[in-house]
């Protein structure tokens, strides 16, 4: 009987360990699924504010590109009225004065990407998605950076240098605090003086490597873009 018995409490204690295993299994699988329901959360939540970002990024660098074109109308209406004495001396101080002011920079959002990478580039399940994205920021963006920041803005220095040595300023106030600086512009003073077609070149020649750029960077964007909208539907 005794032998009996201790088969019977044998046989339930076993059956107790399994209970429990079999309940630890399920708490276990319950918490990754939380886990993973979570890390997914972070996921999409870092995925949607880069779209955000790149979207607004590439409004704005297509705007500087509408910029450019402007720019480039000026540039070119100044070399055209070289040979035009006659032309009205506003419209001229106008286009002199976009042509003198005329730049670019570059910049982008990158706060979305740099969260990310600083809780870990690997909460990006994809890892083809993550490489793309990684290579984005870090390679190409900052191409396009440098050569827009740092290329193209050495050109600037340079004709902002030759207006300052070409024309003559008159500084007037409107107020206490406020200081405007005209430059003393005609015909004549802009093109009889030697310098003048360097500071028309100077004035324009930035302006194609600064559009191809920038539409490179709306190109390799706009990809990206795209990717990660193809990831958010999955």
């Amino acid at each position: 009987m005794e032998k009996n018995k201790t088969g019977k409490y044998f046989k339930y204690a076993i059956g107790e360990i399994v209970l429990v295993v079999i309940g630890i299994l399920i708490a276990l699988s319950i918490n990754n699924w939380n886990t993973n329901k979570i890390e997914k959360g972070v996921e999409l939540t870092m995925l949607k504010e880069m779209t955000v970002a790149l979207k607004g990024d590439i409004s704005g660098i297509e705007s500087q590109l509408k910029y450019l074109d402007n720019l480039n109308r000026s540039v070119v209406k100044l070399v055209l009225i070289q040979n035009e004495p006659s032309y009205p001396n506003d419209s001229l101080i106008y286009h002199f004065n976009i042509a003198r002011r005329g730049g670019i920079g570059f910049s982008v959002n990158s706060s979305p990407y740099e969260s990310l990478k600083s809780s870990g580039l690997n909460k990006i399940s994809n890892a083809q998605l993550r490489n793309n994205i990684t290579n984005l920021y870090e390679i190409k963006l900052k191409s396009v950076d440098f050569w827009i920041n740092d290329h193209i803005l050495r050109v600037l220095n340079k004709r902002q240098d030759l207006v300052n040595e070409i024309f003559e300023k008159k500084i007037t106030t409107d107020s206490i605090s406020e200081v405007n600086i005209e430059y003393l512009i005609n015909h004549d003073i802009l093109y009889k003086n030697p310098k003048s077609n360097e500071f028309l070149a100077l004035s324009s020649s930035y302006i194609p490597l600064a559009k191809w750029k920038l539409k490179g960077a709306i190109s390799v964007m706009k990809t990206q873009l795209e990717e990660i909208e193809k990831e958010l539907r999955k």
